[in-house]
């Protein structure tokens, strides 16, 4: 049993958010208790961990890619040593072509400077892997790859256990204790709460105000007979490659119901694309279904930041389906806000929200 603590930061959930920004904490010499509920089913231990720099049917590169892939590999390596394995892989990508538009987005990607290292060369369907219904080809893509969350949550979760810094509970939030000083949980107390749940933001009374935009997704698990191929494949759903034949393929996005529960029409859906793209796996066998709820954002950026009128309340969240890019940028954004006060950028603070949203 955990005894208990007086800390500098309460973290709940022990996503890839909360996981990361503990690590980060912890690492600069501050305390931390984190709570979880250990759920077998959530979304980062459902997410495939891609990280993929050019997106949407306008090859769009975000701003700041480079910085955060360079600060997304130089932590997972930094976890990797810690904890002797890896966790990212690069891996190249394919994307195929979904209309000629996406072909005339590519060839004016191809002539912008900065997006240069992330594009390569452009190939015809015969060319790949006996793919059947992709007339118009694709294109290579660089610098992607893969987190396997599952295993880097696990190492972390042993990681705070031995810290004596996590405890596996439901959070109730009636629990929590607001006063000028502290927040006290249970006996024990915080500076700060920072909550990094996902979707169950929306159910939170002091910041359920934030347009969160929670989407259900599936991910299959399958294995394979036939030799299987090194690269992502972008295919308007996507697949990747694992060890031994196995593969995931992903995602389905379904707004209602958010039920967390697999879905026998979208699981036919996703199979039935694959086999469309790659008759040769014809004989693959599904392994598993995990379903998760991605906790995306009404403008596609997280949420960050400090509650306007409790300012020992903060939130982490909302990082949807980039988690494994930006989580380890917007982390060390946050550990500086937290612990030295430097701004948020705006894109990011939830006070953009404020005005519109915030009612008291």
């Amino acid at each position: 049993m955990t005894p208990k603590k007086t800390v500098d930061y309460l973290i709940i959930g022990q996503g890839l958010a909360g996981s990361l920004l503990g690590w980060r904490l912890i690492q600069q010499h501050h305390t931390v208790l984190i709570v979880d509920p250990c759920l077998k089913q959530t979304a980062s231990r459902t997410a495939a961990g891609l990280i993929n720099p050019i997106t949407g049917k306008r090859l769009v590169k975000a701003p700041n890619t480079e910085n955060q892939l360079l600060t997304a590999r130089k932590l997972y390596k930094q976890l990797a040593d810690f904890f002797g394995r890896p966790f990212f892989y690069e891996k190249d990508q394919i994307r195929l072509f979904q209309s000629e538009d996406e072909i005339n987005q590519w060839n004016k990607r191809k002539s912008q400077a900065d997006y240069r290292p992330f594009l390569a060369k452009r190939f015809s369907t015969s060319e790949k892997h006996g793919l059947k219904m992709a007339p118009l080809g694709g294109f290579e893509q660089k610098q992607c790859g893969y987190l396997d969350t599952v295993a880097l949550l696990d190492h972390l979760r042993h990681f705070f256990l031995d810290q004596q810094c996590f405890i596996n509970q439901h959070m109730d939030l009636d629990d929590l204790k607001i006063s000028p000083a502290f927040i006290e949980w249970q006996g024990h107390l915080a500076k700060k709460v920072i909550f990094c749940d996902g979707h169950h933001l929306r159910h939170n009374k002091w910041f359920s105000w934030l347009p969160l935009q929670p989407v259900q997704g599936e991910i299959l698990t399958l294995q394979s007979e036939q030799p299987v191929f090194d690269e992502i494949v972008q295919f308007g759903n996507w697949l990747l490659p694992l060890s031994n034949g196995t593969l995931k393929l992903g995602a389905s996005w379904q707004w209602q119901p958010l039920d967390e529960k697999p879905n026998e029409k979208t699981s036919a859906e996703l199979l039935a694309r694959f086999y469309q793209h790659f008759p040769k796996f014809n004989s693959t066998q599904l392994l598993d279904v995990n379903v998760g709820i991605r906790p995306g954002t009404r403008d596609k950026h997280p949420f960050l930041g400090t509650h306007p009128t409790f300012s020992q309340l903060t939130v982490f969240n909302g990082f949807g389906s980039k988690g494994s890019l930006l989580i380890p940028w917007y982390s060390n954004c946050f550990l500086r806000h937290l612990t030295e006060a430097e701004t948020l950028p705006q894109t990011v603070d939830i006070h953009r929200y404020k005005n519109d949203y915030f009612t008291g």
